[in-house]
């Protein structure tokens, strides 16, 4: 018997674990269909897509409010698009505010199971009843999630980390750096402003400032920025035509960037995991509006932003969050950061310790397998 499955990615990175994760289930179950809302990179894997979400960047209360009737409209075309499909299970991935409430609607008549699952060990309990009555499996990226849930009574599997498969093996460093003109001996600092134009907006002009005074400090040392294709060229022009510092805008991949960086200035998000695997060190920044800033602080119940950090269970790396984001101060700091090879080593050491943590590679096919058993028992 064909079996279907309906899966739901909201964001960018969740389009491209999706695309993974349907991959890896087609050679378990070579005839399986799919069908849902998603992407380029889930369409390309195969998957009918109804809606796509991907291409709304929403980044805090404000752009969700304003963007409220559109994803409205989907939501309520993925229930009815669910309920004409008659799936086998539905498949949501991250984006808790969507999913969860996806779960509540078509729980009764599918079964849902969650691969990257609501990080209420950070937001709080509040949201757990939901989970408990409305999803069958969760399957975890995090090796603490796994006990968060069991304890709480849900059925929940530690699978990995999808990074840990998106990152390629990389060229040596010292062959990147010659690729990018980087003199033996120099320092050279990233600046990774986020994939979002908000993000980048409010956030590069503080790392620009920051660079700058860091080049008064350390003469001869080079700057790059990683663009985000996300992102319109426009909208790097005009925060570089205003700045002091022109660093370099290389197009190379931004892995490769990344790892030919003796240290980094990175938006919160997944960048900074990624340099974290890559072994870059760097100083976390973020900024987003104040409504947004107040809400967070007063939901989240961890005491870091930074997922190395909470990791880790430690301040391994610097955090420079909305009003204490300035650029002298993220300076001084970098300054002391820089000429020391011993702080630059133990952060280093500390990345070894989160990577060894995350488990081994291989999460979009463990995902795919406790997927394909709970299809098999279904009659």
């Amino acid at each position: 018997m064909t079996r279907k499955i309906f899966i739901v990615a909201c964001e960018a990175s969740a389009d491209l674990h999706g695309a993974h994760l349907v991959s890896e289930i087609r050679k378990i179950i070579p005839d399986v269909t799919f069908c849902g809302v998603g992407g380029a990179k889930m369409q390309a894997a195969g998957v009918k897509i109804f809606d796509d979400m991907t291409t709304i960047s929403a980044l805090g209360l404000g752009d969700v409010l304003r963007n409220y009737f559109e994803y409205l409209e989907i939501f309520n075309n993925t229930i009815r698009h669910i309920q004409n499909e008659k799936p086998d299970a539905l498949v949501v991935i991250d984006s808790p505010a969507f999913n969860l409430r996806l779960a509540k609607k078509v729980s009764g008549f599918v079964p849902v199971l969650y691969y990257i699952s609501p990080q209420l060990w950070a937001w709080g309990k509040r949201r757990i009843h939901i989970i408990k009555k409305h999803v069958r499996e969760l399957l975890v990226i995090l090796p603490f999630e796994e006990t968060f849930y069991d304890d709480e009574g849900i059925n929940a599997k530690f699978v990995g980390h999808p990074l840990l498969d998106a990152i390629p093996e990389l060229p040596e460093t010292g062959s990147l750096r010659a690729g990018l003109g980087i003199p033996a001996g120099q320092k050279a600092i990233g600046l990774f402003s986020g994939s979002r134009e908000k993000e980048v907006r409010r956030i590069l002009p503080v790392m620009l400032k920051a660079a700058a005074l860091l080049q008064k400090d350390i003469p001869g040392t080079s700057f790059f920025i990683s663009r985000s294709s996300n992102v319109r060229p426009v909208v790097y022009e005009k925060i570089l035509a205003e700045a002091d510092l022109k660093p370099a805008c290389p197009a190379v991949p931004f892995y490769e960037l990344v790892k030919a960086m003796d240290f980094a200035l990175i938006t919160s998000g997944t960048a900074t995991l990624e340099a974290t695997l890559i072994g870059t060190p760097f100083f976390l920044l973020y900024k987003t509006g104040w409504s947004t800033y107040f809400l967070g602080k007063y939901l989240i119940k961890v005491p870091y932003l930074g997922l190395v950090n909470l990791l880790a269970n430690d301040r391994v790396v610097p955090e420079f969050i909305q009003g204490n984001a300035h650029p002298e101060t993220i300076a001084h700091e970098a300054k002391v950061f820089l000429q020391s090879p011993e702080l630059q080593e133990r952060m280093r050491e500390e990345f070894r310790q989160v990577r060894g943590k995350l488990g081994e590679k291989g999460a979009s096919a463990k995902a795919a397998k406790e997927i394909c058993g709970f299809l098999s028992q279904k009659v």
